[in-house]
């Protein structure tokens, strides 16, 4: 072999093996403190993967640290952030048990909602995120309503949004089945939204289209009883097109 070129292959080992002697003598230096704040700053960048790498270590490594729960809040955040919400459902939930008293708790249990809310899908999918998240931001404001109004704020929004989803599957399905023709199927799906979700925007239309199509089935007297409850229920809260629709029926079938 060459000697210059043995000489340069030694020397390029020698240099490797110091600069990976180094980076584990940094990595092993660092203090808890140190790493924390390595792991935050990856985290303000973006770098989420990195944070979360960081933010496990101090968690697994040094559980009983003063960092150790903002840790593993933060990893949960990163995760969400990269759009991992089952793992981050299942970190934000593993947060809380461990850490009830603390103050981020409140935060986690609103957080497991958002990671499944991030999973609630598109209206004419399996909405079975869509319920969970639902039962987790009921779960948020029964036991933290009056302590961050302003989440409790949102997640009531989140809650009416929601139900208005699961609401409209149902009356995309009667209406579905009317395509059918088995209106008598499509009527069960109607009063299943006015039984369920009552107070939600789908069920005015769900209400009104009991009475179109009981109507349309010579079901008078159905129909003269669906349309006096869109009346006194629905009225004021229904569209002008849906409240036209009614007094067109009424007229037409002298309901």
């Amino acid at each position: 072999m060459n000697i210059r070129y043995f000489l340069a292959l030694l020397i390029a080992l020698v240099l490797s093996s110091c600069a990976g002697s180094n980076n584990s003598e940094t990595d092993t230096t660092l203090t808890i403190e140190e790493r924390f704040n390595k792991g935050m700053q990856e985290y303000n960048e973006g770098d989420w993967l990195e944070a979360i790498k960081i933010f496990e270590q101090i968690r697994v490594q040094s559980p009983t640290s003063p960092f150790a729960a903002q840790a593993m809040y933060l990893a949960a955040m990163a995760r969400y952030k990269t759009e991992t919400y089952t793992s981050a459902a299942v970190d934000f939930r593993m947060f809380r048990r461990t850490y009830p008293s603390h103050e981020l708790a409140p935060r986690a249990q609103y957080m497991i909602a958002e990671s499944y809310y991030g999973l609630s899908p598109k209206v004419e999918l399996d909405q079975t995120y869509t319920q969970y998240a639902i039962n987790e931001y009921q779960a948020y404001i029964r036991m933290y309503s009056t302590m961050h109004p302003t989440l409790t704020d949102s997640a009531g929004m989140r809650i009416k949004e929601l139900r208005d989803k699961l609401a409209m599957k149902h009356l995309l399905a009667a209406e579905l089945y009317l395509k059918l023709d088995d209106r008598k199927a499509a009527v069960a799906y109607f009063e299943r939204v006015m039984a369920d979700y009552y107070d939600t925007k789908p069920a005015i239309e769900a209400q009104l289209r009991i009475a179109e199509v009981q109507a349309d089935r010579k079901k008078m007297k159905e129909a003269a009883e669906a349309i006096a409850k869109f009346e006194e229920r629905y009225l004021q809260e229904a569209t002008q097109d849906q409240r036209n629709r009614a007094r067109n029926l009424k007229s037409q079938y002298s309901l």
